[in-house]
């Protein structure tokens, strides 16, 4: 086989097994001392059904004092406390009152205020989406910065066969 060829089917086989997550973004505003902002945007990229609850979690030891909890519209939460006497992480679970994020959806509009027990910034969180009849876990996963966009493996595969493929044409046609 030729280098395009298996330069190809890499990319192929890249593209079929590559996984498309659900994606919640979160922008980290600090407010001063301690005190910090998670904004969060809500993307269903994964699921074929629309997203009607979903649970962002805040480590016991790291977070402390969560507030401030806002929602997009049509949307309901509910907000529990880290407890290190139990020790249990606290949460903040959104429960949609119609519809939800159709699927290839985003909503935004979601916050929420608190105090930060760790050093630097704080970071990504872990979440879960669930289906809010049965309580099954439809997908889960971890926050991650919305300000980061990294290109997705398919495509920097494609960039470095790209990449590859010039440089040997300029080497066959050096040596001609």
């Amino acid at each position: 086989m030729s280098f395009i060829k298996h330069a190809l089917l890499a990319l192929l086989l890249c593209a079929m097994s590559a996984a498309h997550a659900t994606s919640i973004g979160y922008a980290a505003s600090s407010l001063g001392g301690t005190q910090w902002r998670y904004d969060y945007t809500v993307s269903n990229t994964s699921l074929a059904v629309p997203i009607e609850e979903f649970t962002l979690f805040f480590s016991v030891g790291q977070y402390a004092r969560l507030r401030n909890v806002s929602t997009a519209p049509g949307w309901d939460v509910l907000l529990v406390q880290p407890d290190p006497a139990i020790p249990a992480s606290g949460y903040v679970d959104a429960l949609a009152l119609a519809g939800g994020i159709v699927p290839g959806g985003a909503a935004t509009g979601f916050s929420v205020t608190f105090d930060y027990l760790g050093a630097g910034s704080p970071g990504a969180q872990p979440f879960t989406i669930l289906d809010p009849v049965s309580f099954i876990e439809l997908d889960s996963g971890s926050t991650q910065p919305a300000a980061v966009a990294v290109p997705s493996t398919p495509w920097l595969l494609l960039a470095g066969i790209l990449a590859l493929a010039g440089l040997r044409r300029r080497q066959l046609a050096g040596a001609a």
